[in-house]
């Protein structure tokens, strides 16, 4: 039983508040209001320290030149969201890298502190299984898992930014 604990405290979510470390992360958005047929608009993933003491993260966000962020992405529709829905967009990396431990680097966040990643051309990422319907509001959900940034630990952070898609043709 307490190795069970143990093994669920291990994966603990941060689910867009403050996770056990103090790590808040949030999604914030170029534009929360756009056209259907424009691309889906650039955001930054930021990590701010609410804690009262330094955390590090593993910096992982970009490991590789040439391939896509180290993150999930996923677009909900908002509202009567069922646990069996499927996303309407989604973003998974599709490659696996290979850690050598003096190449791995770390961002240190001083209480206060944040550390802003930029997700830039995110339309060229994102798979869409169905069109963004004008007129609706959607959930922009961001993952990014953690497994180096603290020894034995491993985090998953969850920022989300609701958004809205409004056909902008004049009449």
């Amino acid at each position: 039983m307490l190795g069970l604990l143990v093994i669920l405290s291990l994966h603990a979510p941060a689910w867009g508040d403050k996770a056990d470390n103090g790590i808040e992360c949030s999604v914030v958005m170029e534009k929360t209001s756009f056209d259907p047929r424009a691309a889906f608009p650039d955001f930054k993933l930021v990590f701010a320290n609410k804690g009262k003491k330094a955390v590090r993260l593993f910096d992982d966000f970009y490991p590789s030149k040439g391939k896509g962020p180290n993150i999930s992405i996923k677009i909900w529709s908002k509202g009567n969201r069922k646990k069996e829905d499927r996303p309407l967009a989604w973003y998974l990396p599709s490659y696996q890298v290979e850690r050598v431990v003096h190449l791995m680097n770390y961002i240190t966040l001083k209480p206060g502190e944040k550390h802003e990643v930029p997700v830039k051309d995110a339309y060229l990422l994102l798979t869409y299984l169905q069109p963004l319907a004008s007129g609706k509001i959607y959930e922009l959900e961001v993952r990014f898992r953690d497994g180096h940034g603290d020894p034995g630990t491993r985090r998953e952070y969850v920022g989300k930014k609701d958004f809205i898609v409004i056909d902008q043709t004049p009449r």
